[in-house]
């Protein structure tokens, strides 16, 4: 069985995914959209893998794409920390049995909440114990709350139970707070927040080629034109073993129209279009910015990889 899977709702499913009506057996289920799978995240879902193992259930985190506020709110919509596939990457590692996505769209988000728990949560998801936040609210407008969900559990027969918010340094962690933070640049703290570094896996598409005509070839990456980060250039990691300088940004120089990511990798020769490549963020070096001529341009990146080169051999901790 699949690991990663779209619950058929009304016949959308998310692209790519295997669409499946309903789950077999019974579940331990988490429900959240988990941008970023935090350390609050993690939090959550350990306690749910945990709970799930005593109570001898499968279990399984319920996720949302795109962010619902993309359909609720769209000129609030936040920036975009992890993919669909990222963010099941990251909550598979934490020992769930399974991740299911539901395609949120405005048909979607007029599902009532009683209707939510009764067809969704009880009857396609085999839910026999559900965890959720402190302040979890679900269905149409936000109507659900806890106590509701706890109604419900003891009509159907699943057990509701609720998490503590997680504390670090005395912050409440947040997706929220992490995209301000990925914003500001400040990746270390972002990285302590996050427990571990913050990365993305996307698709190498076919760029301009202006990389190579100036001597340095890049990745340009597909679906990065809402990532959570301070447009510039940062030192990166390109699958776990290539050194690299990225930019991310509109390319001013070149009047770009569109935010994108293009990395170009240290002591790498070969083709990666088409592939899927792991790009882990080090290090902010600098502000993006335009330049008088491409002569210039290239004195700056000479210079911004000799300032990754120099941080790798000085033993830099982002290293």
């Amino acid at each position: 069985m699949e690991k990663v899977v779209s619950l058929n709702i009304n016949s959308k499913c998310l692209k790519d995914l295997n669409c499946v009506d309903e789950l077999d057996g019974y579940w331990a289920i988490t429900v959240g959209v988990f941008d970023g799978v935090h350390l609050g995240h993690k939090y959550l879902i350990e306690k749910l893998v945990q709970n799930a193992k005593r109570r001898d259930l499968k279990s399984c985190v319920l996720s949302f794409y795109p962010h619902p506020s993309r359909i609720l709110s769209p000129s609030q919509q936040p920036c975009e920390l992890t993919d669909p596939l990222e963010r099941a990457e990251k909550i598979l590692k934490l020992g769930v049995d399974k991740v299911v996505y539901i395609n949120f769209d405005k048909e979607f988000s007029k599902v009532r909440a009683e209707d939510f728990l009764r067809e969704i949560i009880y009857k396609r998801l085999k839910c026999k114990y559900l965890l959720v936040g402190y302040d979890w609210r679900f269905g149409y407008k936000k109507e659900g709350e806890v106590e509701l969900a706890k109604e419900f559990g003891e009509k159907l027969g699943f057990e509701v139970e609720t998490a503590e918010p997680f504390y670090k340094n005395g912050h409440l962690i947040s997706s929220t707070y992490i995209r301000r933070l990925l914003h500001s640049g400040r990746l270390e703290e972002a990285f302590e927040y996050l427990g571990e570094r913050y990365f993305i896996r996307r698709k190498v598409v076919k760029g301009s080629g202006r990389g190579s005509m100036l001597g340095y070839p890049t990745a340009n990456l597909g679906g990065t034109e809402n990532l959570c980060l301070k447009e510039g250039v940062y030192a990166v990691k390109v699958e776990d073993q290539y050194l690299g300088v990225a930019n991310y940004g509109y390319r001013p120089t070149f009047g770009g129209r569109a935010k994108v990511l293009e990395v170009h990798l240290l002591n790498f020769k070969g083709n990666l279009r088409g592939k899927k490549i792991k790009v882990e963020f080090l290090s902010f070096i600098r502000e993006e910015r335009k330049f008088s001529s491409k002569e210039e341009l290239v004195k700056q990146i000479e210079r911004d990889i000799l300032t990754v080169k120099d941080s790798f051999r000085k033993g830099s901790p982002h290293f």
